[in-house]
């Protein structure tokens, strides 16, 4: 006899969009990692999902007396499909976004890319001068050499049935080199057809003494040698800078490329979006503004760094060692002279051989300072849900301060300390000083330990 108790509708559904919702949002905000590349990696999640909701549909089916609902509905298998389309379509558009010398997208699948190179007639320019290299599609290399001439050669490539109908494509566009009110301007005509964005990458060889500005919105930008202000902007590819003997202003806004300034007379600033950055041996001051979601390197920067971020406000006014973020969940400070402000969260911070003054705010991470030399500066240090381990050589000179709330601990290898840490209702506290005339140290932790080791 048939039950009249009413089906139970089962959990899946909304399990599996939560799941998806989640990775698209993750794709959107969460770095350089592709929804698709997510997904190929995790897709036997769907799975395990799917078997978890019909165990849950199951017992609490039995629970509550009502009949279980089917082991697998076509719905259900509409549904995974869907989500599978739906995601597969947005890999399909990363994959085509993020390729600088490709056409239409769906063109592309069925024609094939062949390229040709043109090469523009050198030409002598004045001193000093303002170049301006744009291209919509394309790689942008600028060489300085000694000469003060400027050369341009243009690798154009476009995506047909054949080669022929390729080369008819790439006819259209030319590179030209232009005089302007302010220098020279760098740049392909008839880029656009009705069959897409012509590609054209571009080759250029300048005078030292000039200034550049480049632009691409899909492709990389190499440039190295030049005396001037180097301004650069691209959507879609790395970006390197080398021998600059001005200021860099770097502007990137793709996820997935790396950013490398390397060796600058001036200021460099770099902002937007991105995912390795590496900056060393700047003149000038260094900023750094946005998110950027792979390792980051900076090194003997002489006037310092200020990088800001929705997860990091870091400045530091002289580097001569080294600043690593090799992961989103480690940052370590090595060898610097200058002061160190810092407010980060869910990061577990070194500094180790830091001389200046020491200001650090961290939210749910383990802050660990190693002093090479006696500290002449003062220190202070916050966290929440972490340990701060601060390690001194044997015949430093400091007066402490120190918290530890809420079950926290503290301890220390300095004899004139142990006398005078206060345990009370949970909380634990230490006022002291070692030696004379020594920096105050401010250590605060909640929920967890703060250690002063004795060093050699």
């Amino acid at each position: 006899m048939a039950s009249n108790d009413p089906r139970r509708r089962s959990i899946f559904s909304g399990l599996l969009l939560i799941l998806v919702g989640g990775l698209l949002l993750s794709h959107q905000f969460g770095g350089s990692r592709s929804a698709w590349v997510i997904l190929e990696k995790w897709w036997p999640l769907i799975f395990i999902l799917w078997g978890l909701a019909k165990l849950y549909d199951h017992f609490m089916a039995q629970r509550t007396g009502q009949a279980a609902p089917p082991t697998i509905s076509a719905g259900e298998v509409f549904l995974v499909l869907a989500v599978l389309a739906v995601i597969g379509g947005v890999g399909i558009f990363d994959w085509g976004t993020n390729r600088p010398n490709r056409g239409d997208i769906f063109s592309s699948i069925w024609n094939e890319s062949y390229s040709f190179t043109e090469s523009v007639p050198a030409q002598t320019i004045p001193t000093k001068s303002q170049i301006t290299v744009r291209t919509a599609r394309g790689n942008i290399t600028v060489t300085a050499d000694d000469t003060q001439q400027i050369s341009v050669t243009a690798r154009k490539s476009a995506s047909a049935a054949s080669e022929n109908e390729a080369q008819d494509r790439v006819n259209h566009a030319h590179v030209t080199v232009t005089k302007t009110d302010n220098g020279f301007l760098v740049e392909p005509q008839g880029q656009n057809d009705s069959d897409g964005t012509i590609g054209v990458e571009l080759e250029v060889h300048v005078p030292k003494n000039i200034s550049l500005d480049a632009k691409t919105d899909r492709g990389g930008v190499q440039v190295s040698g030049i005396y001037g202000n180097v301004t650069i902007e691209s959507q879609h590819g790395a970006i390197e800078v080398r021998q600059s003997g001005a200021d860099v202003s770097v502007d990137s806004r793709n996820d997935s490329d790396d950013i490398r300034v390397v060796s600058a007379g001036g200021n460099v600033r770099v902002s937007g979006r991105g995912a390795q950055v590496e900056i060393s041996d700047v003149q000038g001051a260094v900023t750094l503004d946005g998110d950027y979601f792979g390792s980051l390197n900076f090194a003997r920067l002489t006037k310092g760094i200020h990088f800001i971020s929705n997860r990091t406000d870091l400045a530091i006014s002289q580097l001569t060692g080294r600043v690593d973020i090799s992961n989103p969940g480690d940052m370590g400070i090595y060898d610097s002279t200058g002061s160190v402000t810092l407010t980060t969260t869910k990061r577990d911070l070194t500094l180790d051989n830091v001389t200046g003054k020491i200001q650090v705010d961290n939210h749910s991470g383990n802050i660990t300072v190693r002093y090479t030399d006696p500290p002449r500066e003062p220190l202070e240090l916050t966290t929440q849900s972490g340990d701060i381990d601060v390690s001194l050589p044997a015949k430093s000179s400091f007066d402490v301060s120190a918290r530890a709330d809420n079950n926290g601990e503290i301890s220390s290898d300095f004899s004139e300390l142990q006398s005078k840490i206060d345990e009370n209702r949970g909380n634990t506290r230490l006022d002291g000083s070692v030696g004379s005339h020594g920096p105050k140290l401010d250590l605060r932790t909640t929920h967890a330990t703060i250690r002063i080791r004795k060093g050699q």
